[in-house]
């Protein structure tokens, strides 16, 4: 029987990781850009805070993906 992550990765990590790292974008810049405090968006890469609602909507804006992307990665590391 196929077995389900049983670790899966935080949003801050997958924003990192796809997206920060490969578009070469530092947190302040992205922070600057999306008009949000850089000191939250820190603490959402490092996998200390969730992404809320309305930064699943800004970070959606600004990448081009669905909100729902963010939000269903938030829901999946939760449970």
């Amino acid at each position: 029987m196929y077995e389900q992550d049983t670790n899966p990765m935080h949003p801050g990590h997958v924003l990192l990781d796809q997206f920060l790292l490969p578009h070469r974008e530092t947190i302040s810049r992205l922070a600057r850009q999306m008009k949000v405090p850089q000191g939250m968006l820190q603490r959402v890469v490092k996998g200390e805070s969730p992404v809320s609602r309305a930064l699943a909507h800004k970070l959606a804006q600004h990448y081009g993906q669905p909100v729902d992307f963010w939000l269903r990665l938030q829901v999946r590391y939760d449970q």
